[in-house]
């Protein structure tokens, strides 16, 4: 019985990394090969640039416009959510709106820890609160876009 058990505790089950894209059966040390790394590197730099993205649309609050709803999406690697802006009324709210959630943040740390990157990384994969309502307050102090009256306060609710 115990020589079962012990050859079944010394292979390792199969399990898929999200960020290579692969099953593997290397455990943990995984996260530690050169090509996990590099693929690691390269999903964190294009999800911080998408992030920049929000943050701009985050300092200059703009309608979404009717025809350009279906193409305003977010996908969030982390949480592997899609976001769509379907019923937002600025670019980018409902973004905001996730990436300042404490749900995002709580699947971002484990994510972090999950495949390798440091806790140091947390604050520019995220929004925080004090950004938020810096953008609150950018469109209540009378954003005005051309051909329409001062927009009432109804942004990131």
């Amino acid at each position: 019985m115990k020589e079962k058990e012990g050859k079944e505790s010394s292979t390792q089950r199969f399990e898929f990394c999200s960020v290579c894209r692969l099953n593997h059966d290397q455990g943990r040390r995984h996260n530690y090969f050169p090509s996990h790394k590099s693929s690691f590197s390269l999903l964190l730099s294009k999800f911080k640039s998408k992030i920049q993205d929000v943050r701009f649309f985050l300092k200059n609050p703009s309608v979404l416009k009717p025809e350009d709803v279906s193409c305003n999406r977010f996908w969030c690697v982390c949480c592997e959510h899609d976001i769509n802006e379907l019923n937002s009324t600025f670019a980018c709210s409902n973004a905001i709106a996730h990436l300042t959630s404490s749900g995002h943040l709580k699947v971002l740390k484990s994510f972090l820890w999950k495949y390798g990157g440091g806790m140091d990384r947390v604050d520019w994969l995220r929004i925080s609160q004090a950004d938020r309502e810096r953008g609150i307050d950018a469109v209540a102090s009378g954003l005005v876009h051309p051909g329409l009256s001062t927009i009432t306060v109804g942004f990131m609710t």
